[in-house]
């Protein structure tokens, strides 16, 4: 089974993930909870524009980042994330459930037309519903978090994050996707405040265990 994990860079995908999986292990509900996150192969595309220097894909800004330039990038990521899914799928006992994370402004687009049949059949999303100032907020945090701990982090834009992620289509979710969206609101711009993300994991819970 198949869980597609979608919302804005910093609205809590990993944090759902990581209660979720605790959540269902006390349950018993299925054996391995491997997560594919589309991030890994975007940064590879930045590190292979950055050591040919033809920069073919993206740029560097002046923060420190990178911008994609070439918007094929974004589908051909999703169609190797499709490949990933499917070995992993078929490799896999039956009830392995597999999280596929990632952020788009077109998530209609991006799962239609990147994602198999095979994928689309077995599956049900989670759309983490956060305001963008409260997603920008943890960015930053999360950036000044990594700068103190010594790694070499790099923070999109505020103006890149706002014209990438500023709006979406999630109002088209559930009327277009040919499965289950559920949306979850963990909006408190408190960090310890995980009240609202439980109660969303409880209810993908019950889900899940219908559907199983």
């Amino acid at each position: 089974m198949i869980v597609f994990l979608l919302g804005i860079p910093g609205c809590g995908k990993s944090a759902f993930y990581r209660r979720l999986v605790k959540r269902l292990g006390k349950k018993g509900l299925f054996s391995s909870f491997p997560r594919i996150d589309d991030f890994p192969k975007l940064w590879n595309i930045f590190m292979e524009d950055e050591q040919s220097g033809e920069w073919r894909r993206c740029r560097p800004t002046e923060d420190g980042g990178y911008k994609v330039t070439d918007d094929k990038v974004w589908d051909d990521i999703l169609k190797r994330v499709n490949k990933d899914v499917l070995n992993l799928k078929n490799s896999s006992p039956e009830d392995t459930l597999i999280f596929i994370e990632f952020s788009r402004p077109n998530y209609v687009h991006s799962i239609l037309n990147n994602f198999s049949a095979d994928i689309l059949e077995d599956a049900i999303a989670v759309y983490l519903d956060v305001p963008f100032d409260i997603c920008w907020q943890r960015n930053v945090r999360r950036h000044q978090q990594a700068l103190e701990q010594g790694s070499d982090d790099h923070l999109v834009s505020r103006e890149e994050m706002e014209k990438t992620y500023g709006s979406d289509d999630k109002e088209d979710l559930n009327e277009k996707l040919p499965f289950t969206v559920v949306f979850v609101s963990p909006d408190s711009p408190v960090p310890e405040d995980f009240s609202k993300l439980d109660e969303g994991v409880e209810k993908l819970t019950e889900l899940l265990k219908i559907k199983k």
